[in-house]
């Protein structure tokens, strides 16, 4: 593993404690006072988030299967990243077009944090994606040659 790629590493690492912390805030902001089914289908994100992490988490060794394991859990920390992009977005616009400030939505402060944090950590995420395609790209070539 390079230097590059130990780099890309821990920001991925970052970027899923961010977006963990992230879901829980949000989970925990806008579940509060809810039926205990719904509280539990808030957890949903964080389960996923769990069992993607702890692929993530795996030491990266040579064998092909923990290579193949840390792939499929960057796929699906992709896709998840994707979903929490849409999912914030879709509740700022819920907020921005409803001014009451007990319906669905981001209305207030408290109810900003989480999404900003959420915002930061995928982008975070995408954008260790860009670094870790270049390094490929290159080996690939040389392999070739």
């Amino acid at each position: 593993m390079t230097n590059t790629q130990k780099f890309t590493f821990k920001l991925q690492i970052v970027a899923l404690i961010l977006m963990a912390a992230g879901w829980g805030w949000a989970d925990g902001n806008f579940s509060s006072g809810l039926p205990l089914w719904n509280v539990l289908l808030h957890c949903i994100p964080i389960l996923l988030l769990l069992i993607i992490g702890l692929q993530i988490f795996r030491v990266r060794d040579t064998s092909q299967g923990a290579e193949s394991h840390a792939r499929g859990a960057e796929i699906g920390m992709t896709v998840f990243t994707v979903v929490t992009i849409i999912s914030t977005t879709v509740l700022v616009i819920l907020g921005v077009s409803n001014s009451d400030p007990n319906s669905v939505g981001v209305h207030n402060l408290w109810d900003w944090f989480p999404t900003i944090l959420l915002y930061m950590s995928a982008l975070l995420w995408l954008a260790t994606l860009i670094p870790t395609r270049r390094v490929q790209a290159v080996v690939n070539t040389a392999t070739i040659e």
